[in-house]
């Protein structure tokens, strides 16, 4: 199948012009730029330096369109719209809150399970705010920046790159996989790839990210505003 131009009219992601080798070696950059910021934290503590989160979340997050730049928008000529960055109709949005609600209710299944055992399924995000100067950036880096940034990234590139070599399915548990990882934290993992999952769908039914990167907004925005809302005493915790 032949790449589709950006004004196609079809609704599924057309086959990108950047290939798997492409995404390779952005992934490639990508280890590179996380073992960097891993580093550069850990100097910053043994200097005595404090580095804001909001540092981090906001620049650490944006430099991912560097690769994306790179080898879509610079190397092939690729547009925005190849991206993924299309109009959509709003059903996909109301498909995407029944699929992020059936995702709410297994974390909470989850949960209960790691509980058990005594685990947690996310770190608490609300101490990020205890060493941050500047909350306000942190929310909006948090639940504007990087869900933008995430979506082109592994939506938009990764996954877009991957389906030209193996067919959306096993592009979507690759894409997904590789963006549950790059959250960290082992105990998250299958939740983040569940959602993953469900961006990449959106991506393929809708043909445009949008979907995927406002459910993204949604459950970030409210992660933070309730880890906010605690580190203020806003919220009684045990």
């Amino acid at each position: 199948m032949d790449y589709q131009p950006e004004n196609s009219t079809q609704r599924a992601p057309a086959l990108s012009p950047w290939t798997a080798i492409d995404v390779a070696w952005a992934l490639v950059f990508f280890v590179g730029w996380m073992a960097t910021i891993v580093l550069l934290g850990e100097l910053c503590k043994l200097a005595g330096l404090p580095l804001d989160p909001s540092i981090v979340v906001i620049f650490g997050t944006a430099l991912l369109l560097l690769p994306v730049w790179y080898f879509a928008l610079h190397k092939y000529r690729a547009s925005l719209a190849d991206l993924g960055l299309r109009q959509f109709q709003p059903a996909a949005v109301g498909l995407g809150c029944g699929l992020m609600l059936a995702s709410l209710l297994f974390n909470v299944v989850y949960s209960a399970l790691l509980a058990v055992f005594d685990l947690s399924m996310q770190p608490d995000i609300a101490i990020m705010f205890d060493s941050t100067q500047f909350p306000l950036v942190l929310v909006l880096g948090g639940a504007l920046v990087a869900p933008v940034v995430e979506e082109v990234f592994f939506r938009g590139f990764v996954f877009t790159g991957l389906q030209h070599r193996w067919g959306w399915k096993a592009a979507a548990v690759v894409s997904s996989g590789l963006f549950a990882m790059a959250h960290v934290v082992p105990t998250s993992i299958i939740p983040i790839f569940i959602l993953g999952l469900i961006f990449a769908y959106l991506y393929k039914i809708s043909g445009s990210i949008w979907p995927a990167i406002l459910m993204h907004m949604l459950t970030n925005t409210l992660a933070l505003s309730a880890a906010y809302a605690v580190s203020q005493g806003f919220v009684p915790t045990p």
